[in-house]
């Protein structure tokens, strides 16, 4: 049985190419072009360019083609976007493949930040205070009720054609300009908007200053019965720092007591699956921000501490328990490994080079970060660098150059002046 793995140039992708191929797995591997890092691992079968997922009636004709060519494959999504497209067409989709997702319903509850604030509710769990518009009227009230510093945001990245992941507000004087500047630049795909139209509007977030070096994430798998078994780490270095990309991740201890009402929450929507979770840390505080209901960036990081997340899936999705079970046990039996890391080291030393160059991080900064690096050497997961699959690093890094060419203000704002 062979498993389907798109979006290939998400890390979490490659993470997913890697465990299931080294498991003796057929992966196929695929893209709306062939310039996907995962695409060139060399533990994929064969690589597959396909339609536009921003015109589905094209790119679901091609998926239901591709799964009456080749029965017994697996079918999982790889980011937020697919996530909610398998979702709502899991009625064909799953004619034709093996899936393991719950409803379209389920789905967007965690990943509109609405939804998602609401069933946090439900279960007991903690979030950051946040204000919805849902319109001009609700606007005005929001101004009144707002303190800065303050955080615009999408309410979802699901079919986010063009946007950004947040604007800062420092001061009341500034909220007009910088919703001006987040209305401009943030569009959805009448592919979500056509059923979902109130999902526009954004949401205004209070700004706690330890997200910038404190977000903690707990990411594993939960089963159909209720059985979710996570790891937990912590997000220490971002790009940029204050709202931004994770860079540097260090390895925490399971917090039970927050494991008990992640628990809750995927019982209450009705979860099962892949997923991470991402708290803000603050203090003693865990306030959830966010819920990714699919494969996710720093997966290798749970593999390479003995959590095969794509590989439960495979199992769950095939409906082999025996199989499930007898994996979720070894990871039971692996400690923690709270002293291991994970980085994107070409990236991580890019901004290391530029930032200190234009005086945005100090040279303590600096050193500091090299030692990190340092100190977990030999317990260091990279995002994309493998010893025995080294083609994908290549790609990605001059996937990374072409950007850069091709995007030189947004190179210069996020990499060298960390705005």
């Amino acid at each position: 049985m062979s498993v389907l793995l798109l979006a290939a140039s998400y890390y979490g992708t490659l993470a997913a190419v890697r465990c299931l191929g080294r498991a003796g797995i057929p992966v196929y591997a695929g893209d709306e072009n062939d310039k996907g890092a995962a695409l060139h691992s060399r533990f994929v079968r064969e690589r597959l360019v396909h339609p536009p997922i921003t015109e589905p009636a094209r790119f679901i004709e091609w998926l239901l083609d591709f799964g009456k060519k080749h029965p017994d494959t697996v079918l999982y999504p790889t980011n937020d976007h697919l996530a909610w497209l398998f979702a709502a067409y899991d009625t064909e989709l799953s004619k034709v493949f093996f899936t393991y997702q719950p409803n379209e319903s389920v789905i967007l509850t965690l990943l509109d930040k609405k939804r998602l604030s609401e069933a946090c509710a439900a279960a007991l769990i903690d979030t950051p205070r946040t204000l919805y518009a849902e319109d001009d009227g609700d606007l005005a009230r929001v101004r009144k009720e707002t303190t800065y510093p303050l955080l615009i945001k999408p309410r979802t990245q699901i079919f986010l054609d063009g946007g950004i992941k947040g604007a800062m507000v420092q001061a009341e004087t500034d909220l007009d300009a910088e919703l001006a500047r987040y209305m401009q630049l943030v569009h959805f795909n009448a592919v979500l908007t056509d059923k979902h139209p109130d999902i526009v509007r954004p949401l205004f977030q209070e700004y706690l200053t330890a997200a910038e070096t404190s977000i903690f994430s707990m990411s594993g798998f939960v089963t159909k019965e209720g059985e979710l078994f996570a790891r937990a780490s912590m997000k220490v270095l971002q790009r940029p720092r204050k709202v931004g990309i994770g860079l540097c991740f260090e390895g925490r201890a399971i917090e039970h007591a927050l494991q008990e009402k992640l628990t809750a929450l995927c019982k209450h929507v009705g979860y099962h699956g892949a997923f991470e979770v991402e708290f803000i840390a603050d203090g003693d505080r865990r306030l959830l921000i966010d819920f990714n209901p699919r494969f996710f960036s720093q997966m290798a990081f749970d593999v390479a501490r003995g959590v095969p997340i794509p590989l439960l899936m495979y199992h769950a999705a095939r409906g082999d328990k025996a199989a499930l079970d007898a994996a979720l046990a070894a990871a039971r039996r692996e400690t923690e490994h709270t002293d291991h890391g994970y980085c994107h080291k070409t990236i991580l030393d890019l901004v290391l080079a530029l930032q200190g160059a234009s005086g945005r991080m100090t040279r303590p900064e600096i050193r500091k970060w090299r030692t990190w690096v340092k100190d977990r050497r030999g317990k260091l997961t990279d995002a994309v660098r493998d010893s025995d699959d080294k083609k994908p690093g290549l790609v990605d890094a001059a996937t990374w150059v072409k950007h850069f060419a091709k995007h030189p203000r947004s190179f210069v704002r996020d990499f060298v002046l960390n705005r």
